[in-house]
């Protein structure tokens, strides 16, 4: 195995904590280990836009990044904010076609970065590691069916309830809050930004959760969780 930066070992170590890479062989992270590169993006950079040639696999070390697509009128919607232990990237490389979504550092970011080049040497030296990326790719289908599951929930203030709990699921428990705006957030759940701040208000009153600058944090999980049922909390 090549000998490794701090940076890049410490990176490693925390995406095998959690998410896809997590759950590889060991033999299988030892060989992602060896085509492993570290990236850091400033807030408002690309990894990858819409259209752009595969150029391999991202996991999210540290930062955060929204997934967007692009609508008809041409402008761009974001539809997710992944956090650390995320992996995207696999898909376009794996069908060897064009990027079907744009990936953009939220924040300060920083990446492992798996380059195509070497991905492709390593599943053409063994096919076996083929099945390593269809399980991501299956995770991630997963993650889009579930957000699509979340846009046809009604009523505004259960889809917005089960969004909350679904990217407080995505973050480490260590963390306080939700690192979200309300302007990013009404997007991702197709509201206005008025009726979102308006469920955030009753929300908030109800106890339910808290708000603050950039970030919102859910006090009453339990509670927030029977807005998404028809069962009351006990």
């Amino acid at each position: 195995m090549k000998r490794l930066s701090p940076e890049l070992e410490e990176s490693l170590a925390v995406l095998s904590r959690r998410g896809w890479f997590a759950g590889r062989s060991e033999a299988v992270r030892a060989a992602l280990t060896n085509i492993a590169r570290l990236r850091n993006y400033d807030a408002g950079q690309a990894l990858y836009l819409v259209e752009d040639v595969p150029n391999g696999v991202f996991g999210l070390v540290r930062g955060s990044v929204d997934i967007s697509i692009p609508r008809v009128d041409g402008m761009d919607l974001t539809v997710h904010r992944a956090d650390p232990g995320f992996w995207v990237g696999d898909l376009a490389l794996l069908a060897n076609e064009k990027r079907l979504v744009s990936v953009i550092a939220a924040e300060p970011t920083r990446v492992v970065h798996l380059p195509d080049r070497d991905i492709r040497h390593l599943v053409e030296k063994d096919p076996r590691y083929y099945a390593d990326f269809y399980a991501l790719s299956h995770e991630n289908v997963g993650t889009v069916l579930r957000l699509l599951g979340n846009l046809a929930t009604t009523p505004s203030e259960a889809r917005v309830a089960v969004r909350l709990l679904l990217q407080a699921e995505r973050q480490s428990s260590s963390e306080a809050g939700l690192r979200l705006s309300q302007a990013k957030l009404a997007e991702m759940v197709a509201l206005s930004l008025p009726t979102l701040q308006r469920i955030l208000r009753r929300l908030q009153e109800q106890g339910m959760i808290e708000l603050g600058y950039g970030q919102i944090r859910i006090v009453d999980h339990r509670r927030l969780l029977s807005l998404c049922s028809d069962q009351p909390p006990h």
